[in-house]
């Protein structure tokens, strides 16, 4: 319980700050608020000690927690207040190989920036980058809560400066080591060495995350223990004295954050064994959750921005679950297997059940493989990292041998990548959880279970509670799906992926996704629901975010890309998808796809309008044995001049079912609606503030004998169409018959 004196108060302070991080106009009041709540709850802690010991401590750790929250505040309104919109050129202090990169902000053509240069982000850049690099350029910049963002043009990048130029060859060298290796271990060995997922393909990063194991290529706590344990030994070996070791354990723990770039977990991971060396170098031992808790407020007071990004919070979370419940549950699995593998099981049981309240915050989904996944690729992890890392050191010096040690190293990274994309594979490897708040507060509950249990020396009974507790979660998130089975028979499905479109097709096995909504989470969520592992046809009607956005969570899981005419944002991503597997075509007037039965006909662009809506590619797909009909048309964002235009050109018809053109917008032909005649007409839309649908839309649909059905009413929509009309199933009970 010890521990718990420092970490509860900097939760608190890290807590305020995380809530008043995106009200920059707040920092500054909000630290003085602080300052009297802390001075406060002191005085009440004094009035409330004797007769009642528990509120007094608990106001206490309330006015600690307040009080370091005000450094906290105050550093994070120093780095707002420091006017970096008002600079039209910049010079910056490059601290990433790559953008994002974290760079600080040195002066700017209207004067020096600040006394102490304030970090950003800089997300664009158009040169290449290198840590230690001065660069200046023309740079926009713009708060996002307490963090400057840039994007930089005609940026002029110099020479690394000597303190950190030497990185870039070893990064390279490991790069240039590993070229040769084969299949996805080559690919991942350079990130489980030192970070560097440069090499990393979609399809591999679809995997590891999906099995719960891509926490193995970012730079953790584990890696930083490496380092400095191999160095703080070393110098035993030479006779060194403790102070002299502990030095030299610090310059390899500073020379491993260089090399390895200062990302998040990096911070956390660094500023932890530092903490730890400077207890060392004193004599002064502190508990690991003590450690932890000083490392996290260190890193917030530098880097005030991380107390809302959710690498951080996982590095943090996962680092305090090891420390709190490894061992515990480990000591419950050794009732029933032999203590090693137990405690195999038990470290990434631990991670993973204090991480769970972030990770269903960013994904409503839950691995059920994670903890079979690590218990398989755990021990390959750090025999990877050592020699990666060791043919990452020796590659300037002697290549061969670099060479040598990365083919070592490509075995156990060769085993981790198979273990990701079998396990990625699984049936059900990914179950569904309520999205947030529902989703949070259920994993919140679940970890709260397991600590009181802890606390009170009944652990089993706090696994029990919180095993409860997720199973209602996950049958409550799986209902829809289960619903879903009333109507076994769909062939259309509309997926309520906000404000933007995804249409799913499917029939006999064959898949087709027409645009894939705004972001990865939602329409990765609803083709769970769904069902749908694998797309043969993605169409991507026009590169909006809204249509493409969540296009690069079907990386990997994609036969044929069909898509609209490319301009300079869309290219990349394309490059993306083609990477991971699939075959890219610029869709025109009178292409054809045929998945068995399911034909797919491209109506509109002929080729000559330029990348926009009205080049947005349309699509009829048929099912020649259905109901005589068309089965379906999409028109994507196509506006009234371009209806007319499709029109003239020839228009299939009658359609079973109609997207509706630009979520409902008032811009339609009445028409093309009268030539196809459909008896649904579904409308992908979500909060937005552009009138959409529109009434006019809606009642169009109506006037040509259709009904309206809306994502944002009625959830993801399905559609079974067969001789006898149309039937629909929606998400959200009380929907239409």
């Amino acid at each position: 319980m010890r521990d718990l004196r420092l970490a509860l108060p900097v939760a608190i302070a890290w807590a305020v700050l995380a809530a008043l991080s995106p009200h920059a106009a707040m920092l500054g009041p909000a630290a003085a608020g602080s300052a009297v709540v802390a001075g406060a709850c002191l005085l009440a802690a004094r009035g409330a000690s004797g007769g009642h010991d528990r509120v007094a401590a608990g106001l206490r750790t309330l006015a600690v927690g307040a009080g370091l929250a005000v450094p906290l505040l105050a550093g994070a309104a120093s780095a707002t207040s420091v006017p970096l919109d008002g600079c039209d050129t910049m010079s910056l202090l490059v601290l990433g190989a790559s953008t994002p990169a974290e760079v600080l902000v040195t002066g700017c053509d209207r004067g020096t920036a600040a006394s102490i240069p304030p970090s950003a982000l800089l997300l664009r850049a158009d040169a290449p980058l290198a840590i230690g690099a001065t660069a200046a350029g023309a740079c926009d910049a713009w708060l996002d809560g307490s963090r400057w963002l840039l994007a930089c043009v005609r940026l002029e990048v110099a020479e690394a400066a000597a303190w950190a130029a030497w990185a870039s060859p070893l990064r390279d060298g490991l790069l240039t080591a590993s070229a040769q290796l084969p299949g996805a271990g080559g690919q991942l060995l350079p990130g489980l060495a030192i970070g560097d997922e440069r090499r990393i393909g979609p399809a591999l990063e679809a995997a590891m995350l999906g099995a719960g194991l891509s926490h193995l290529t970012a730079v953790s706590g584990a890696n930083c223990v490496i380092v400095v344990g191999a160095a703080f030994h070393a110098a035993a070996a030479l006779g060194a004295r403790r102070g002299a070791r502990v030095a030299i354990a610090a310059g390899a723990l500073a020379g491993f954050v260089l090399l390895v770039t200062p990302e998040p977990s990096v911070v956390r991971a660094g500023t932890m064994a530092g903490t730890a060396l400077v207890g060392l170098m004193t004599g002064r031992r502190a508990g690991a959750l003590a450690l932890l808790a000083l490392a996290v407020l260190l890193a917030l007071a530098v880097q005030p921005h991380l107390a809302t990004s959710a690498g951080f919070a996982l590095s943090v979370l996962a680092t305090c679950g090891l420390i709190v419940h490894a061992r515990p549950i480990a000591v419950l699995l050794a009732r029933v297997l032999p203590m090693p593998v137990a405690a195999l099981i038990a470290v990434p049981a631990a991670a993973q059940l204090w991480c769970m309240p972030v990770l269903v915050a960013l994904d409503a989904s839950v691995s059920l493989v994670a903890v079979l996944a690590n218990l398989l690729a755990g021990p390959a992890a750090p025999l990877a990292t050592v020699l990666g890392l060791a043919a990452c050191v020796t590659a300037p010096l002697a290549t061969g041998v670099a060479a040598a040690l990365a083919w070592i190293a490509w075995l156990p990274a060769a085993w981790i990548a198979q273990v990701a994309m079998l396990a990625q594979q699984l049936p059900a490897s990914q179950t569904g959880w309520p999205a947030a708040p529902g989703g949070v507060v259920a994993a919140s509950v679940m970890l709260a279970a397991v600590v009181l249990g802890h606390a009170r020396r009944h652990l089993l009974q706090g696994v029990a509670v919180a095993s409860v507790v997720g199973l209602v979660a996950a049958g409550a998130a799986a209902w829809p799906a289960v619903r879903l089975g009333s109507l076994a028979d769909w062939t259309i499905a509309q997926c309520d992926v906000g404000q933007g479109s995804a249409t799913v097709v499917r029939h006999a096995g064959a898949t087709v996704l027409v645009d894939a909504g705004r972001e990865p989470e939602p329409i990765d969520r609803c083709l769970r629901m769904l069902g749908v592992a694998r797309v043969d046809l993605l169409v991507l009607t026009h590169f909006d975010v809204d249509h493409a956005g969540g296009a690069p969570a079907l990386a990997g899981r994609i036969g044929t890309l069909a898509h609209g005419p490319v301009d300079e944002r869309a290219a990349p991503l394309v490059a993306e998808l083609v990477a991971g597997g699939a075959t890219a075509q610029e869709a025109r007037r009178g292409d054809a796809w045929t998945l068995g039965e399911l034909r797919v006909d491209a109506l509109w662009p002929t080729g000559d309008d330029e990348p926009g809506n009205d080049a947005s590619v349309a699509v009829a797909i048929d099912l020649p044995d259905a109901a005589g009909a068309l089965e379906l048309v999409v028109l994507g964002d196509l506006s009234a001049d371009a209806q007319s235009r499709l029109l003239r050109a020839g228009v299939p018809g009658p359609a079973s079912v109609i997207v509706v053109a630009h979520h409902g917008s008032a811009d339609q032909l009445p028409a093309l609606y009268r030539r196809l005649s459909a008896a649904v007409g579904l409308v992908g839309v979500g909060p937005n503030d552009y009138g959409h649908p529109t009434d006019a839309a809606l009642q169009l649909v109506r006037d040509t004998g259709g009904a309206p059905l809306r994502t944002d009413e009625l959830g993801t929509i399905a559609l079974a169409v067969d001789d006898q009309g149309v039937r629909v199933w929606s998400e959200r009970v009380g929907g239409p018959p």
